[in-house]
């Protein structure tokens, strides 16, 4: 008994209609019901892990603040990592240190070793300290508060960006009870339909005559396509709108 077909459900409802798709395609199926974790394709939620010691340095390039805050395929937090986070390589005890005491030191700024995520206004400070004779640490102190938190700086500069280092965030969501899930089986075992399967068809049907619009948009001219049935054994009507209209 396999339950690849769909994911579980959390009412009966969507169940059925899940067994109906599974017996349409030829498949011999049933409906069960099973705990969200034992099912092949269990319901996920995200995890929101803002703990930024739980992120690592995936790739760097050239940016600048108003970019990162307008990119839409960032999340919000990844946003605020890239706008409040460097990445820098020091010795394992310096970096645990850090990740549990917040404090800094040379040792985390070594330029190999452990890779890690350094709070920006923590580096500031640190660098601000000016313990060497040419002055260096305090320009870069500098360098780091112009680019990150001047209101008016908006140049492009080089910017670290991070992904979660757990693998993925997605984790199986646990149920207080059993789901609802389509289960197939071998051809040889009976398996009796459902009435309310059979309900759903009788209600369902009339919705094979309801023409289905699609819209495909080329670069000259968009194409709107209403068909009604399947691909190989329905019927559409497709109209071509060019974009510009025009006499030769």
């Amino acid at each position: 008994m396999k339950t690849n077909w769909s994911s579980p459900k959390t009412n009966i409802v969507a169940g059925l209609l899940d067994l109906r798709s599974a017996l349409a395609a030829g498949q011999n199926a049933k409906l069960v019901k099973m705990r969200n974790e034992d099912c092949m394709y269990p319901i996920k939620v995200k995890n929101e892990d803002k703990d930024f010691r739980n992120y690592e340095f995936s790739i760097g390039h050239p940016s600048s603040i108003n970019a990162i805050k307008s990119d839409t395929h960032m999340s919000e937090f990844m946003k605020q990592l890239s706008l409040n986070y460097v990445t820098k390589y020091g010795t394992e005890e310096a970096v645990k240190k850090y990740y549990e005491t917040g404090v800094l030191s040379a040792d985390n700024d070594k330029g190999y070793g452990w890779s890690h995520l350094v709070n920006v206004d923590d580096y500031i400070k640190w660098l601000e300290i000016d313990n060497g004779e040419s002055g260096g640490h305090v320009e870069r102190a500098k360098m780091y508060r112009m680019q990150y938190r001047s209101s008016e700086y908006d140049n492009t500069n080089f910017f670290d960006f991070y992904s979660y280092k757990h693998g993925s965030q997605y984790a199986v969501k646990t149920f207080k009870r059993k789901l609802w899930v389509v289960a197939t089986v071998d051809k040889k075992e009976k398996v009796k339909i459902p009435v309310m399967v059979h309900v759903l068809n009788v209600l369902l049907y009339p919705l094979k005559y309801v023409p289905r619009k699609h819209v495909l948009r080329m670069p000259e001219y968009k194409v709107i396509t209403f068909r009604v049935g399947g691909v190989t054994n329905g019927y559409s009507v497709e109209f071509q709108i060019p974009k510009k209209f025009g006499f030769k």
